[in-house]
């Protein structure tokens, strides 16, 4: 199939967030939540998250994550798989991966997120 008739796979649109201002704590299933791994948000959707984080986690990988959004008074929650991990070779530093939402923390959470996209105050992703 030529490069002209490969499309976008992705369900929902994804947002360009600043991360600077987008951390996260990302906490893999079965470990305490004093075992965070902290980074930041790239970009967001309804459906997932890009993250950056010191620590790569594994495809496959289920993960409870809170990401606090520009503008945003409170965290969303959520729990989601890891779909892609960048390789090492081509991200020495910190890593960076996808995950894709399983479930939110409450209704609240979504709603959060979902408003937060809504509102038009981040640029779309390419």
């Amino acid at each position: 199939m030529s490069d002209q008739h490969q499309f976008n796979r992705r369900t929902h649109e994804r947002f360009v967030l600043a991360p600077m201002y987008s951390s996260v704590a990302a906490i893999p299933a079965g470990s305490p939540r004093s075992d965070a791994l902290l980074g930041h948000a790239y970009d967001i959707s309804a459906g997932g998250v890009r993250i950056e984080l010191d620590e790569p986690l594994m495809p496959g990988e289920r993960v409870r994550v809170n990401i606090a959004l520009p503008g945003q008074t409170a965290e969303v929650g959520a729990s989601g798989d890891v779909v892609w991990v960048n390789d090492e070779q081509d991200d020495p530093g910190p890593r960076r991966m996808a995950l894709r939402f399983t479930s939110f923390d409450s209704p609240a959470d979504r709603m959060r997120l979902i408003d937060c996209i809504g509102a038009g105050e981040f640029r779309r992703a390419a």
